[in-house]
């Protein structure tokens, strides 16, 4: 094809009939050179077209233009629909500023010049880096230069991003805000794009999301279908009324709905709890833009740079309630009251449920399903009252204890901290400094010629050893005279959670979820209740013990 145009002479290439596609792009990579706006290239494009129907017959089709896309792959709108007009023969000619403009991948630059165009006859021509016209000089598009700019382009895209990505850590690291969009809940400040604030309009939305999750025991699906019973935008469509060009390549038909995805997505974000948390994605490469998930170890987390909108607690116990196996009560959308609590106390596999004459029962699943293990069969009334009784005996043994821990508190520490506990730790400190100087002279011998190298390694290598040891046992001792002079503290959240439910009637969900870990079911219908804040209770004995073992020392 080439070889026939170049023997065309002047008259028959004047009868082609060029109809024209003008292609202009723009993005980051091209910087804030004025010469690449889309506004120069426009004005380049028309001129040469005015000049170039005073010797030919032009028909302009459509202009094209991609704006913010970049030139390393070809997924950009504009550009596919010039090609879709390539190959329907409403365009036979391209013309673009330069080269760059075409595409910065070497690959699919040299795929459109020297295979796609040439196929389709189609006419390219660049008006600078390099100077080309296809149609007057078709061998041209297969000579050096060509192929040195196409490669040159591609590097200064990869350099280009490779800079943009390390000025985008930085900013990370910084815990300054770099999304094009701000977390639902939340709006960039207008002082400075790179701090978030609270948006009032949004932020009690997801404060109800955690609550009906967390409190009230709404599964996911019942918290999509009560949020589009309200009549509240999800966040897509809360971005787009807002007039922000947000595209969600999740949501089909283009008709944004709250979704169990969403909804996940909020309760499962720590931006809440005040947090920066960037680089959740990032793309395969500078030529390949598919985005994928990043372990979190590499995440950028910064703590407290902005309002928090969740509490730690309530964030917390939403991981952890997302975490069980939970089933949902029919038509109702609310989590049954033990859902993701309990266990076979024999195998470990969670409780099913079921109803029998009128009766709601819970047994083991493995029995259930495979006839292993027993059915460890308990009623839900029989359950709940159980779990009922315990939780207020649990808030009468901590009120049993505020007298003591008051007296605890009220003590002076010298009082407190027994004279065994000090004296452990200054003959402990003692023997360190023992140590060390046995150190620096076993040193000086090996200086001296009185040891071996030998002789001295092995016995440094025994004295690191007791060093280490000593040390250990000192920050022990340390960590228990620190507990025993801080007592335990009225804002003390084990206290905190069970108080609040002093005059317990009934049982709820939310009580459920704050106060118990897990719930075992034995055979025979005895239950052990696991509650959370064990570590706290456990401080508490202790600390009760080592107060009595202290008292009987002084008397």
């Amino acid at each position: 094809m080439a070889r026939v145009r170049k023997s065309l002479d002047k008259t028959k290439r004047i009868l082609v009939l060029w109809k024209v596609a003008l292609y202009i792009r723009l993005s980051r990579e091209d910087g804030n050179d004025e010469s690449y706006s889309v506004k120069n290239q426009r004005q380049r494009l028309k001129e040469y077209l005015e000049n170039l129907m005073l010797e030919e017959e032009i028909q302009l089709v459509d202009i094209y233009i991609d704006d913010g896309y970049t030139g390393i792959d070809s997924d950009r709108e504009n550009f596919q629909r010039m090609l879709e007009d390539i190959d329907r023969g409403i365009v036979n000619c391209v013309i673009v500023k330069d080269l760059s403009r075409l595409s910065r991948n070497d690959w699919e630059c040299k795929k459109y010049l020297q295979h796609l165009f040439v196929v389709k006859d189609v006419r390219f021509i660049s008006l600078e880096l390099p100077k080309l016209d296809s149609y007057k000089n078709p061998d041209e598009v297969y000579e050096m230069g060509v192929s040195i700019q196409s490669m040159y382009n591609e590097n200064h895209c990869r350099e280009t991003s490779i800079k943009v990505r390390g000025t985008f850590n930085m900013k990370r690291k910084k815990g300054e805000f770099i999304g094009a969009f701000a977390p639902y809940g939340y709006l960039k400040d207008s002082d400075d794009k790179h701090h978030l604030v609270v948006d009032n309009e949004t932020a009690p939305i997801v404060q109800d999301i955690f609550h009906w999750f967390v409190r009230e025991g709404m599964s996911k699906n019942g918290i999509v279908k009560k949020l589009i019973g309200m009549g509240i935008p999800c966040p897509t469509a809360y971005k787009r009324q807002n007039g922000m060009k947000y595209y969600n390549p999740t949501i089909v038909n283009n008709e944004p709905l709250w979704s169990a995805r969403s909804i996940t997505a909020i309760l499962t974000n720590q931006m809440y709890l005040g947090h920066m948390v960037q680089g959740k994605q990032k793309v395969k490469s500078y030529k390949v833009h598919t985005r994928i998930n990043t372990p979190e170890n590499e995440w950028f987390i910064v703590e407290n740079t902005h309002e928090p909108i969740i509490d730690k607690e309530t964030f917390d116990k939403a991981q952890k309630l997302m975490q069980r196996n939970t089933r949902t009560a029919p038509h109702s959308g609310q989590l049954y009251i033990f859902s993701g609590f309990l266990r076979c106390a024999d195998c470990g596999k969670s409780m099913g449920r079921r109803i029998s004459k009128n009766h709601v029962y819970y047994a083991c699943r493995t029995n259930n399903t495979t006839g292993f293990c027993t059915r460890h069969s308990i009623r839900s009334d029989m359950l709940e009252s159980i779990v009922l009784e315990t939780i207020q005996k649990q808030i009468q043994l901590i009120d049993s204890m505020a007298e003591l821990i008051n007296d605890i508190n009220k003590a002076s520490a010298p009082r407190i901290v027994s004279k065994r506990l000090m004296a452990s730790i200054k003959r402990q400190k003692q023997e360190l400094e023992r140590i060390l100087g046995i150190d620096t002279g076993l040193y000086m011998d090996w200086k001296n010629g009185d040891i071996t190298r030998e002789e001295y390694q092995c016995m440094k290598k025994e004295f690191e050893k007791k060093k280490q040891q000593l040390k250990q046992n000192i920050a022990k001792l340390e960590e228990e005279k620190q507990n025993l002079v801080q007592g335990v503290t009225s804002d003390n959240p084990y206290f905190d959670a069970f108080h609040k439910y002093k005059n317990i009637c009934s049982l709820e969900r939310g009580i459920v979820v704050e106060l118990i870990k897990v719930i075992y079911i034995h055979e025979g219908g005895d239950v052990t209740i696991n509650f959370n804040f064990a570590d706290q209770h456990r401080r508490i004995v202790e600390l009760l013990e080592k107060q009595k073992r202290a008292n009987r020392c002084r008397e």
